[in-house]
């Protein structure tokens, strides 16, 4: 998981808006990466943190996927240190969200003032630079793997069908599942509950 945060004074957002961003997910790769370097160029400053797939299984025992997501956001504001923060929501209630994330940088950062809309990577340029930068590093992660396993499995999403067929073969060929696979899936144990049961009937 990746969560990207970008910075930049108030009256500099018009330099933002005037790029024409909008959410990650609806610009071709290619648009992204050409953005990338033009965002941070404009910012002040911009971080981005990921949360491994080891640190998400671990953390699943004892909080919900949204809860590591506050603590990633509260990373982000940390490195940022901003006076005002608009995230894109990512659960139903914004009120009750931003009591969570506001104690979540109590400490470290204090009160600030936070803004948090569905949809707000599509609404606010700033929230859409964020989401580049975000979905660039992801990216990156996953061609890295791709070399690494001399595989094109694609996204790497457990939607998506070549992620799968490489998984499987990957569980059967080495009797466990890729070091940076979130085993938390419920794709992840399929697999690995499957190359249990093959190795049972097998036996």
């Amino acid at each position: 998981m990746f969560i990207g945060g970008v910075a930049i004074a108030e009256e500099k957002l018009h330099r933002l808006e005037n790029l024409g961003l909008k959410d990650s997910k609806k610009l071709t790769d290619e648009r992204r990466k050409e953005l990338g370097p033009v965002i941070a160029e404009h910012a002040a400053e911009t971080t981005v943190k990921e949360i491994t797939a080891s640190e998400i299984d671990e953390l699943r025992a004892i909080m919900s996927l949204n809860a590591i997501e506050i603590r990633g956001f509260a990373r982000v504001i940390e490195d940022l240190e901003p006076d005002a923060v608009i995230i894109d929501l990512p659960e139903p209630n914004a009120e009750t969200f931003g009591k969570k994330l506001q104690a979540a940088v109590d400490e470290t950062v204090g009160t600030i003032d936070i803004t948090a809309e569905h949809e707000a990577d599509d609404t606010y340029p700033i929230v859409s630079g964020a989401s580049i930068l975000a979905k660039n590093a992801r990216e990156a992660h996953v061609n890295e793997l791709h070399e690494k396993y001399d595989r094109d499995f694609a996204s790497g999403y457990p939607h998506d069908t070549p992620t799968i067929e490489f998984l499987e073969d990957y569980c059967e060929k080495h009797g466990h599942l890729p070091p940076e696979t979130r085993t938390s899936w419920s794709t992840a144990q399929r697999i690995k509950e499957q190359h249990e049961q093959a190795s049972i009937d097998s036996f």
